[in-house]
This record gives structure tokens, C-alpha cells and sequence, in this order.
């Protein structure tokens, strides 16, 4: 059976064009457009499709509020077909946060080309989006900040590693704003996203949360309360590094080398075991595919104490998937828990059998 799609874009070359792009696979039939955000809202009614494709800046009704008013009548899956421009990042951020589940980008002009040479992932996307439980990103808890008890100077440990793809900018989000400013460990997050999104998604986590986001840069240390973001097209490893006094320290170590992931999960969470090992504690949220599953494998067998997000809260439950069938999970939490379960681990001077 076909997945029934709905394209929405002010753009009659765009609409065609997605349409054209999107029924070169015989699963997904495109069962109506739309113009904007009014029209979308009558023709969900009507055609009741299962997933939408949205572009962000329309007349009358954008994206925005559209996708504000869908999200509290009528929640589906979105998935955005947006612009490079700044302005653009910005909405598309914004987008993922009232609850889309992934965004494509298109070219700001109309080559036909161009549009086509993004048929795959945005066939892919939709494709994924269609198995998305909608409700699994509505309405998260208010935010009531976890906080690490005065027996935390015993603990061991020195780094919070997290990674996610689909559905990760709102988890993220969710985790950085429940943890104080006085959070113990330093962390480093890696987020499947283009480059182009990443100096706005810091600085979107930076305004959200009490503690410091910035892009993470070559020699950077890890710092206590200080978040680090593996910046997209490069890898981001931590290495250890002797200085000329023969001291040894942890750093940021950067490199364009090919991989399909751009930063890859999997890439951080090695490097992390190998230069932290049981010092460290892993995190993988949601997410398409199996990135990080292996890395959080190598973490617990290093000793790293490990956690992953449960189908319960997943917008995907892929990568946490994979990691729990490598046995690489010692905590399998909804997102909502896992704040109070990271600082629960760090207060406690024993830690329990894990479960």
C-alpha cells in the first residue's frame, strides 16, 4: 500500500516538481497540493494523507503557523523542503522544535537539476517519516532541572557523550535544558545535520539551556559545563595530547575524512572510549539507521556507563535499536528520564547493578 502524501509550497514549480520527484517511487503517491498554509489545513481534512512535505515561507499562512495549528488539530509527520539561507536555518530549526520530523534542503533558485539530485533523500525521508508516531513529540514535560547532589565529588567521571539524527535537535534540547548550570561534566554532542545548520543550532541550544554551547574547534579542552557540537562535514574525535611540560590533556581533534555520516556518531563515541573509557558516560538518542551503536558498544566495553533512548519516546527507534541488539545498552530510558538517570549517576558513590 502506498504512502498518501500532501506537498505544500507556494512555488506551482516546486509543487510539481516534488510531485514528479516524489511518485518516482511507486510506494509513495502524492494525493493532493497545496498553496499555503490555509489551504493545506482544508486539503489534510480532505485528503488525509499520511505524511506532509512543507516548505516554510508562504503567503496568508507560512510554515510556521501552519504547522503550529496541525501539530494541535490534526498531528502528522512532517517533513520540511526548505532554503540554505540564514533566514531559513533559523525557520527550519524553529520548525523541528513545534514538532517536524525531518527537513530536506532545496536550492534557492528553481534548476530542475539541482531538485532532482535531492529525489533520494527526500524520497527517503518521507518514506521514514511514515512510520513516525506523531504524538511521540507533542507536549514533552515542562522543564524541572536535574541537579547532581553534593556527593558528586566522588565521582570518577569526566564526560557526557550524545548523539542523535532524526527527531535529535528537540531531545537534545529537552536534555540541555533539565541539567544546571553547574552541571559537573563536559559534554559533546553530535547531531546528524548540514553544516550550514550547525552555527544556529548551538547557538539555539546556547539561548535555551543554563549551560555554555559552542561549535566545537581543533584543541578545544573539555570543560565542566561546557557543551561542545561536533560541527557538520568534518569528523570530530577527541584525542590526547602532550604539551611541552609533558603534560597530557584531552582534545578536540577535527578531520575531513569520508564517512557517510558527517559527524558520525559512532567516530565521537570511539574516540571518547579510547581517551575516557570508564570516565565517560554515552547517550544515543533518535535516529534513523544504526550510527553510534557500534561506538556505544566499544564505550561499554571500555567501561563507559551507557544509556539510550526507548522506542516510548523515539520520533525513530533505529539507532537505540541497533545499540540494544549489540548489547551495548546498560539504560534503555524515555527521553524524559534519562536528565534525572544522568545525574543520578554521577550523585551516586556506588553505582548499582546496571539494569
Amino acid at each position: 500500500m502506498s504512502i498518501k502524501v500532501l506537498v505544500v509550497d507556494d512555488s506551482a514549480f516546486m509543487r510539481q516538481t516534488i510531485k514528479r520527484i516524489l511518485q518516482a517511487d511507486p510506494e509513495i503517491e502524492v494525493v493532493g497540493v497545496a498553496v499555503d498554509g490555509e489551504d493545506a489545513l482544508k486539503k489534510v481534512e480532505f485528503f488525509k494523507p499520511q505524511v506532509i512535505t512543507l516548505d516554510l515561507r508562504m503567503p496568508r499562512m507560512d510554515g510556521l503557523a501552519f504547522l503550529t495549528a496541525l501539530m494541535r488539530t490534526s498531528p502528522l509527520p512532517v517533513v520540511l523542503v526548505s532554503s540554505w539561507a540564514q533566514e531559513g536555518t533559523e525557520e527550519t530549526l524553529r520548525a523541528l522544535e513545534l514538532g517536524a520530523v525531518d527537513f530536506v534542503t532545496k536550492p534557492s533558485s528553481e534548476p530542475t537539476e539541482e531538485l532532482w539530485q535531492i529525489g533520494d533523500e527526500l524520497r527517503g525521508k518521507v518514506k521514514a517519516a511514515a512510520h513516525v508516531r506523531v504524538d511521540k513529540i507533542q507536549d514533552l514535560p515542562e522543564k524541572r532541572i536535574a541537579t547532581v547532589s553534593p556527593t558528586l565529588e566522588r565521582s570518577h567521571l569526566k564526560i557526557l557523550a550524545m548523539g542523535a539524527s532524526t527527531g535529535g535537535p528537540r531531545a537534545f534540547q529537552f536534555i540541555l535544558t533539565h541539567l544546571s548550570a553547574d552541571f559537573p561534566l563536559g559534554i559533546l554532542i553530535a547531531q546528524h545535520m548540514p553544516s550550514e545548520f550547525m552555527e544556529i543550532f548551538a547557538a539555539r541550544l546556547n539561548g535555551m539551556s543554563q549551560l555554555r554551547v559552542k561549535i566545537a574547534e581543533e584543541d578545544d579542552f573539555i570543560y565542566p559545563g561546557m557543551v561542545l557540537v561536533a560541527p557538520g562535514g568534518l569528523q570530530t574525535r577527541l584525542v590526547k595530547k602532550k604539551a611541552p611540560d609533558g603534560h597530557e590533556s584531552v582534545r578536540v581533534h577535527l578531520t575531513r575524512e569520508y564517512n557517510v555520516y558527517q559527524p558520525s556518531i559512532d567516530e565521537m563515541f570511539f574516540s571518547v572510549a579510547e581517551t575516557y573509557g570508564d570516565q565517560a558516560i554515552g547517550v544515543l538518542l533518535t535516529g534513523m539507521g544504526a550510527d553510534g551503536a557500534r561506538g556505544l558498544q566499544r564505550l561499554r566495553e571500555k567501561g563507559g556507563l551507557t544509556i539510550a533512548e526507548s522506542s516510548e519516546t523515539c520520533v525513530i527507534y533505529g539507532m537505540p535499536k541497533a545499540a540494544r541488539e549489540l548489547d551495548a545498552v546498560d539504560y534503555l530510558l524515555p527521553l524524559t528520564e534519562i536528565p534525572d538517570r544522568i545525574c543520578t549517576l554521577l550523585s551516586e558513590q556506588n553505582f548499582p547493578v546496571k539494569s
